[in-house]
């Protein structure tokens, strides 16, 4: 048997505090099951390590293997444990399109932590049978667009709508200085949706772009597109079946509110979520995965699983899909709940 250690990132325990080790093995099983990587014995270090987990496999790892537990939330380097337990560093390719600067720049008051973010794009990704040969993600409550960043620098297309109109002129903001200081090859256009009344529903940002120069000219470029409206008309927003994960951070109902009409401001997270989750549903292609996060004060487990069971998904309830409740402060005790649509 072969022995390994992860080296978790600094700031992966940041906002987890106990928790976060528990979690990472978690998502590194859901991790090795999905993309069959046969890791045995997968637990928290105990050699030595400021905070690690470390695994057994019965062949050496492979460069598939690298881009996994590459881009897995906890990880900051890669050690294999030799004779007498010393640690043998092991030189990981960097998988990324963009840099991870993408997502780590922004810095603004409530921002979700990247590795969190992280975290819930690979258990989707884990989830997921459609079998795509690139990825389309989409956030139907996208924020400030830190789930919108992880994807491209994923190499994802991505699709995101907010209908807080000055986050998503911040993202436009963001996204195309970030792409002309990096001389990153990319064409961005502005346009309006309307609903087939002819009433217009949305502004829409759409971008492409691509890492490399030869990329752009040949067409093989990635895409963004931003939609500054209502979640709950993603159906009329978005094709059929466009997408094939879905990640969204939930309203906590402490600091986020959701827009239920143009005077009231509504402070029950599972409201929208169920008038919203048909919509998504129609986004969502067969066998496409969704990764909810939200504050358990504010919403249960049990009524997240009604709404989405009741909508055409079928809810992950076991291991290692069950395993990620976490107190971020006195009032946010945040889950994480995984479906795919049946």
């Amino acid at each position: 048997m072969n022995r390994y250690a992860i080296l978790a990132n600094p700031g992966h325990n940041r906002i987890y505090f106990a928790a976060a080790l528990k979690i990472a093995v978690a998502e590194l099983k859901a991790l090795a099951g999905a993309y069959a990587m046969e890791l045995h014995e997968i637990e928290e270090g105990s050699i030595g390590l400021p905070a690690s987990i470390c695994f057994s496999t019965k062949r050496e790892l492979k460069r598939e293997d690298f881009k996994v537990l590459g881009f897995s939330s906890l990880y900051y380097a890669l050690f294999e444990i030799v004779e007498g337990g010393l640690l043998r560093p092991i030189a990981v390719p960097d998988f990324h399109t963009f840099p991870e600067s993408m997502v780590q720049i922004l810095k603004y008051n409530g921002k979700t932590n990247e590795q969190f973010t992280r975290l819930m794009v690979n258990l989707a990704l884990s989830a997921c049978g459609t079998g795509s040969d690139r990825m389309t993600l989409f956030d139907p409550m996208c924020g400030k667009g830190t789930t919108l960043f992880e994807g491209l620098i994923r190499g994802f297309d991505v699709k995101g709508i907010e209908i807080n109109k000055q986050w998503v002129q911040e993202i436009e903001t963001y996204i195309v200085r970030f792409l002309k200081e990096g001389k990153y090859k990319h064409k961005a256009q502005n346009s309006k949706q309307s609903d087939p009344k002819g009433k217009k529903i949305a502004h829409v940002f759409s971008l492409t772009a691509a890492a490399e120069k030869a990329d752009f000219k040949a067409g093989n470029v990635q895409t963004f597109e931003l939609f500054n409206a209502d979640t709950r008309k993603a159906d009329i927003l978005m094709k059929k079946k466009s997408c094939d994960i879905i990640i969204c951070d939930l309203p906590y109902g402490v600091q986020h509110g959701s827009k239920s009409d143009k005077a009231n401001m509504s402070r029950s997270p599972l409201g929208l979520l169920k008038e919203a989750i048909p919509a998504w549903h129609d986004a969502l292609k067969a066998k496409g995965s969704i990764v909810l996060s939200y504050n358990e004060f504010t919403m249960k487990y049990a009524g997240v699983a009604a709404a989405l069971g009741e909508n055409g998904f079928k809810v992950l309830d076991e291991s290692p899909y069950n395993q990620y409740l976490h107190r971020v402060d006195q009032s946010i005790h945040r889950n994480l709940i995984a479906a795919v649509k049946a």
